[in-house]
């Protein structure tokens, strides 16, 4: 059927309607950002030291079982919870690099933040030296500080919402540098330019590093008072000869029933064999 000049105005015109409606309706149905609630307390009392500072050093050292570790130095700027054992930390991390003769192998260990030297952060250390990640729920425990915002270890800006509680945004504010010379926990360690904001919009609601320091502090005082005593946090040093986290049985809970059966101190003989063959590869975990 032929159109008329007259049918193919209306047709347009109620196109355009249409899609000005559904504009309309999208923007009034539009859905809230999705944020992650952060429980700080919780944090605090699943650390032993809680403090600020800068990244002095990101070095290698493979275990006596033949893994890769990083080893990351930090200045202390200030002591929110615990009692660090110098004015530095060193936290040891399973992964990093690993250099035999000409052959150079990384081992990446998947939710395990990432240094570089210059990077200012917040930490949760929690379990140096016999844990494979000594953060309180490894990523979760550490807190950037982008010229004075703070965000999560992988750049999302933190905000507090009306509760005034704490939640990890969308908004990435900041990036890793293009190139990564490195892969694993020391993925920028040769690189010297620092991270920086990525984003001109920071949000609204975003998070100083002061504020949540201040906070923190506060939130530090209610949980020591309900523990015993506080310990030193003792370092990492790589001249000592270690053995990997990951090698070593998860012992099981004090208050278990002995009668109960303890998987994750039984391995099977498969864990047996993986253990060795990885051993026996150098620590590759690429079989």
């Amino acid at each position: 059927m032929k159109k008329s000049p007259l049918w193919l105005a209306v047709l347009s015109a109620l196109a355009v309607q249409s899609a000005f409606t559904a504009t309309s309706v999208s923007a009034a149905v539009a859905t809230p950002e999705k944020t992650t609630g952060i429980v700080t307390r919780d944090l605090l009392a699943q650390s032993d030291l809680v403090f600020s500072g800068k990244v002095a050093s990101v070095e290698f050292k493979d275990s006596a079982d033949g893994l890769p570790h990083t080893f990351v130095t930090y200045d202390v700027d200030q002591v929110i919870s615990g009692r660090p054992d110098g004015s530095q930390v060193t936290l040891r991390f399973l992964g990093g690099r690993q250099q035999k003769g000409e052959v150079v192998r990384y081992l990446e260990v998947s939710e395990t933040p990432e240094f570089q030297v210059g990077d200012t952060d917040v930490l949760f250390a929690s379990k140096n030296n016999s844990s494979i990640c000594p953060l309180a729920k490894c990523t979760s425990g550490r807190f950037r500080n982008l010229d004075g915002v703070l965000a999560s270890d992988d750049g999302r800006a933190i905000i507090e919402k009306p509760d005034s509680s704490y939640a990890i945004s969308a908004a990435v504010i900041a990036k890793d540098t293009e190139e990564k010379r490195e892969v694993g926990h020391g993925a920028n360690a040769l690189a010297s330019v620092a991270r920086e904001p990525v984003s001109p919009v920071v949000p609204a609601a975003a998070v100083k590093a002061e504020q949540f320091i201040a906070d923190l502090r506060e939130q530090a005082k209610e949980v020591a008072s309900v523990r015993a005593d506080t310990p030193v946090f003792v370092s990492a040093s790589i001249k000592d000869e270690f053995k990997s986290a990951a090698m070593a049985p998860e012992a099981a809970p004090a208050d278990a029933a002995p009668n109960l059966l303890r998987r994750v101190t039984t391995p099977t003989d498969f864990d047996r064999w993986e253990e060795d063959v990885v051993r026996k590869n150098s620590g590759n975990p690429v079989l």
